[in-house]
């Protein structure tokens, strides 16, 4: 009687099919682990906002909470959130919350450039559209970081321009007296 499990094929073709399937998983792997910052923080920023509790690094996922006022967002892109004036401060410090978990959590490194940038595009969200410190960091060493990360070839210009604006507030004497 042969072995329903092997479709009747012989341990030869067997290990043959076994070891293709090994060979291009290693390969989904390991062209997962060389993504570049860039293409990480690309894909973050123009995908839809990751609310479905089922991805691993769903913002209430990484947040380990509900994320209900991420409600009225749903189905926009993170750069179109980080950059609209009209984001509620609420939505900007969840997203901030939402990289430095990342970054927390560990994992590729590429990854955890790419959720430092979201976490400083949050800082920089409400500094420029509400006027509001969202961190504990102080003007100065949120100007070293703005400075820093204008200066990174790999960061989209829309988040450099953000950038710029929010060292600009930073540099701002009422800004040094905070």
């Amino acid at each position: 009687m042969k072995d329903k499990t092997t479709f009747g094929l012989s341990p030869e073709r067997l290990a043959r099919l076994l070891a293709i399937g090994l060979e291009s998983s290693e390969g989904q792997h390991n062209s997962g682990a060389t993504r570049s910052p860039a293409d990480v923080l690309q894909e973050m920023l123009t995908g839809k906002l990751p609310l479905d509790l089922a991805m691993p690094d769903s913002l209430p996922a990484v947040l380990k909470r509900p994320c209900d006022e991420l409600l009225a967002v749903a189905g926009r892109t993170m750069c179109d959130v980080l950059l609209n004036s009209g984001t509620d401060l609420a939505v900007i410090k969840a997203l901030k919350n939402y990289g430095k978990e990342l970054v927390r959590c560990g994992g590729p490194k590429a990854k955890q450039a790419a959720a430092t940038v979201i976490y400083y595009a949050a800082i920089g969200s409400a500094l420029v559209f509400h006027q509001n410190r969202i961190t504990g960091h102080s003007y100065e060493k949120l100007e070293e970081t703005y400075a820093d990360l204008q200066q990174r070839p790999w960061i989209p210009s829309e988040l450099k321009d953000l950038f710029r604006r929010a060292l600009a507030i930073c540099q701002q004497p009422k800004g040094k007296t905070k």
